[in-house]
């Protein structure tokens, strides 16, 4: 959730300052605004929104930027978007979608989000989304059946919005959707898998483990990620199976995404649901497990659409994450860091220690001294970049050519490679040092 907590003694001085002064400056141009959406859903919450989302009377938006200083014209997405900002504010505005607010207000899929906050002070709330924001539910602004109906996908927006918000479903009708899903599940498997993908990663983006546990309750799982559902019959040995291990781990993931800066935040996450898929052992020694559960990673993933750099950076955290719980040294760190990047070794290694407190693995303590050791390698490498200016290197592969008189070639690449890892592990501290290091080591290479 963006934006801050408006303190409560000054909520109303601040609305004020903010999303009236912002809709009274816009109206000033000559056409009616509101404020929308997941904006007018905040500041009932008593959160301030980042940027403000308003619906304006003016079918041209080009005519209206040009008398609000600044403002452009987005016509990339389905409908047009002025972006811009008044007062310091900054704003994104649409065309009404329809003739009046409330024909804005009645396409919309949920009633906390279907409200419109007026220049005047005054609320156009036609379906109780306050209300409902008061009681945390969330609610169709229509009838439940028949709106599912007509896009079975907003089961999972609804669930989204119930776990990012911390708000509990609320059916109008004695619905049951266990029932829809079984009935409708060949219009469920035909809904492409990029749409699915869209609607799951959305949903996990601040909650996985409520976001996912809401899809177990009410039976998603099987349509979107069956192999996620077989690991409820695959014991662990132990007493549990392997799905209670996936949901233990997005529980600890989700515990630490307010208060930890993680990396690759988007990849550890799916890293988290999918660690488990297609295998059947807990240390996942087997190389054919291994495998399977790469093959099958890349293959949800691909059809949902991520991105290739996303679906390797989280194969890449599955496939390397046990290896902190070995004691490595600052030189196999360093290689690692060359060959992965600083970003995905400290992903890895905030995802072992994710795995280690969901799993009560007796690895802590190592994974402390390597959390230490890659800090001290991630150091020197910054210490480079502040003693040359901002290069990653002491010296350029013209520099070592220049030195030893060489050609380009194999030689050279193989000097610097290993004055990267000099660097790293403390051995070449500065430019003198990594000149000696180059002169010193060309003989034996």
């Amino acid at each position: 959730m963006t934006g801050g907590t408006l303190p409560g003694c000054g909520f109303l001085e601040v609305v004020e300052m903010r999303h009236l002064r912002v809709l009274k400056t816009v109206e000033r141009t000559g056409v009616r605004a509101w404020l929308v959406g997941d904006s007018a859903r905040m500041i009932e919450m008593g959160i301030e929104p980042e940027v403000m989302t308003l619906a304006v009377d003016a079918k041209d938006l080009s005519s209206l930027s040009d008398r609000l200083d600044g403002a452009t014209v987005d016509a990339r997405g389905t409908f047009p978007v002025l972006r811009g900002s008044v007062l310091g504010a900054p704003f994104r505005a649409y065309s009404l979608q329809g003739d009046t607010i409330a024909d804005d207000l009645a396409r919309r899929d949920l009633s906390i989000e279907a409200i419109a906050l007026r220049s005047d002070g005054g609320v156009v709330d036609p379906f109780g989304g306050r209300r409902d924001i008061r009681n945390r539910v969330i609610r169709l602004t229509g009838d439940d059946v028949e709106l599912i109906d007509r896009d079975p996908l907003r089961i999972v927006r609804i669930l989204r919005f119930a776990a990012e918000l911390g708000m509990d479903v609320f059916w109008r009708t004695d619905m049951d959707v266990r029932e829809f899903l079984r009935c409708h599940a060949e219009r469920m498997n035909a809904i492409p898998a990029e749409r699915w993908g869209r609607e799951i990663i959305s949903g996990m983006k601040e909650r996985p483990w409520r976001f996912i546990s809401l899809c177990d309750h009410y039976g998603l799982l099987p349509v979107f990620l069956k192999d996620l559902e077989d690991l409820k019959s695959v014991p662990d040995g132990r007493g549990r199976t392997f799905f209670s291990h996936v949901m233990a781990t997005l529980s600890v993931i989700e515990r630490r995404l307010p208060t930890h800066k993680i990396m690759q935040d988007e990849a550890f996450i799916l890293a988290g649901l999918f660690s488990r898929i297609g295998t059947r052992s807990l240390n996942a020694g087997d190389e054919g497990e291994r495998r399977r559960n790469k093959a099958l990673t890349s293959s949800f993933l691909s059809q949902w659409n991520i991105p290739a750099e996303t679906i390797r950076a989280a194969q890449a955290i599955i496939d390397g994450y046990r290896r902190f719980y070995e004691l490595r040294t600052e030189e196999d760190l360093c290689g690692a860091v060359l060959e992965h990047g600083a970003d995905a070794m400290a992903a890895g290694l905030d995802f072992a220690g994710c795995i280690a407190r969901a799993e009560g693995l007796p690895h802590l303590e190592t994974l402390s001294e390597n959390r230490w050791r890659l800090a001290q390698v991630l150091r020197r490498f910054k210490a480079v970049a502040l003693q040359t200016g901002g290069a990653s290197r002491f010296l350029g592969g013209d520099e070592v050519m220049s030195l030893l008189r060489l050609a380009p070639g194999r030689i050279i690449g193989a000097l610097l490679d290993g004055l990267d890892v000099a660097v790293g592990t403390g051995r070449v501290t500065n430019r003198a040092q990594a000149e000696e290091w180059i002169v010193s080591h060309a003989r034996s290479v």
